[in-house]
């Protein structure tokens, strides 16, 4: 069971307009149910982490902390969080439902064209405590009471937001990535033949009467007796020990880090610490999701904010390597700024979603649906789209790209068919040949940044390079040029 698409409206910076976003899922191939959300700050990435989490998990947080504000400072409709879910969902429901609360969810199940089962629910701030279930029979979501609970059971998620501190999530607390995990072991070690002889050990140690610690307080316990007696009349006084439970064992421990000197990690710097969490993560997810007696895996869905965080590049992609391997057989939500997180051969397989601020909202892109190259994504039409920083490397390709669309291999030829588009030689390019100066040539934009970029050498032009500004001019120009030829073709084969 996968998470197919989410829908948010009038939830925080997002209005009613252009926020439905519809995941890659796992296919077995490397990178597959990785979700990368990239653009500028302020822009929706962690709010959609924030939405998803709201949907599962409720909020403590105020309706009007969540609700949009228009322009206005008004909040004018409550917000609505939507999530589909698509793939075995009878089995899940099967293997993790509470009993009383199955048939609840099968009841919503249905079915689209390719008899694949879809189950979608939805939370708002009009009744922030009921979850509503999706009626396709009447295409209205239906507020079913008491399956807040029922839900969680059926899917772990574990969200780490940049704000996260890595020594909250390896410390040994309850809800802690470290103390479920820990618990959870040592809960199905609670059955060995080895803790029932540890329980019995203890109890002789700390509650048989013929035991050396036992014969100590017997002599406290008479003495208080006494004293007790003496004072407010006759009762016996004695201690008693109740076992501890087994996760108790773990609260005064630590995670110890060797790399040469064995420290606790709290005396790491914060970039190892992050490292041990993420690494804490992932063993978390394959050994929470499953189920021994069912021989299944529960669903479970990572969600990671800004993983870059402290980690140096080699760590970026090492961590960027692990989510791939993760992502082939489970879905991982990623907000990024990393650009180790998008230089990658298979950012083809990846979901890619480029979030932008328009007129005080949030609007979300998938950037597949703006690609340039047959070999695309790269990163450098990735940065541009995202956040309209024009580079070299993009430059260079389009250029090469939109030679080999036009068939003119040579400069002459392709500066002539420039011309014939309509651009101008409004640039003055003057070659070197072993040095000495050549006579200046009028060129289009294009070649004129093409050449400075080749030919570093070229000291005459050092005294006028390129702007970013030209950059960008010149990029877009051979994009349109590009649309152009790719809206003609189409024309042809009609």
């Amino acid at each position: 069971m996968f998470i197919k698409s989410l829908k948010v409206q009038d939830f925080k910076g997002f209005s009613k307009e252009d926020n439905f976003l519809e995941f890659s899922l796992p296919n077995g191939e490397a990178g597959s149910g990785l979700n990368i959300f990239i653009g500028e700050n302020n822009c929706g990435k962690s709010t959609i982490l924030e939405a998803i989490d709201f949907v599962r998990n409720g909020t403590k947080k105020t309706a009007e902390a969540l609700k949009y504000k228009n322009k206005s400072g008004e909040q004018l409709f409550d917000a609505d969080v939507e999530l589909e879910f698509v793939g075995d969902i009878e089995s899940v429901i099967d293997n993790f439902a509470q009993s009383k609360k199955a048939e609840v969810f099968k009841n919503r199940i249905y079915k689209c064209q390719n008899s694949i089962s879809h189950l979608k629910i939805k939370r708002s701030t009009r009744e922030l405590k009921t979850l509503g279930l999706w009626n396709s029979e009447d295409f209205l979501y239906k507020n079913e009471i008491g399956i807040d609970a029922p839900l969680k059971k059926l899917f772990e998620t574990n969200f780490i937001w940049a704000d996260t501190n890595p020594n909250d999530e390896a410390s040994f607390g309850a809800s802690t990535i470290c103390g479920v995990l820990l618990s959870e072991i040592a809960k199905s070690h609670k059955e060995t033949k080895e803790y029932e002889e540890f329980s019995k050990k203890f109890h002789e140690v700390f509650n048989a009467q013929e035991s050396e610690l036992r014969q100590k307080l017997f002599v406290v316990e008479e003495r208080i007796r006494s004293i007790f007696q003496t004072q407010f009349g006759s009762a016996s006084i004695s201690f008693e020990f109740e076992e501890l439970k087994i996760e108790s064992f773990f609260k005064n421990s630590s995670i110890m880090i060797d790399d040469g000197i064995k420290v606790p990690m709290t005396e790491k710097g914060n970039g190892m610490q992050r490292s041990v969490a993420l690494a804490l993560l992932q063993v978390y997810a394959d050994v929470m999701a499953f189920d021994e007696e069912q021989g299944v895996s529960k669903p479970f869905y990572l969600f990671i904010d800004e993983p870059e965080i402290c980690l140096h590049p080699k760590g970026q992609q090492k961590l960027f390597q692990a989510l791939l391997e993760i992502s082939k057989h489970r879905q991982v939500f990623v907000t990024t700024h990393s650009p180790y997180f998008l230089n990658s051969p298979y950012l083809k397989n990846i979901g890619l979603f480029i979030f932008k601020k328009y007129n005080h909202k949030n609007s979300i892109k998938k950037a597949s649906l703006d690609y340039i190259f047959p070999w695309s994504p790269t990163w450098g039409e990735l940065n541009f789209r995202a956040y309209d920083l024009p580079t070299v490397d993009l430059h260079n390709d389009l250029y090469g790209y939109l030679q080999e669309l036009s068939e003119k291999y040579t400069e002459k030829q392709f500066e002539e068919w420039l011309t014939e588009k309509s651009i101008s030689k409004d640039k003055i390019w003057i070659k070197e040949i072993k040095g000495i100066k050549q006579p200046a040539a009028n060129v289009t934009l294009m070649t004129w940044i093409r050449n400075h970029i080749h030919h570093p050498e070229n000291k005459t032009m050092h005294i006028e390079k390129y702007t970013e500004s030209d950059l960008k001019d010149s990029i877009n120009l051979i994009i349109d040029l590009i649309k152009e030829l790719a809206i003609n073709h189409c024309y042809e084969n009609v």
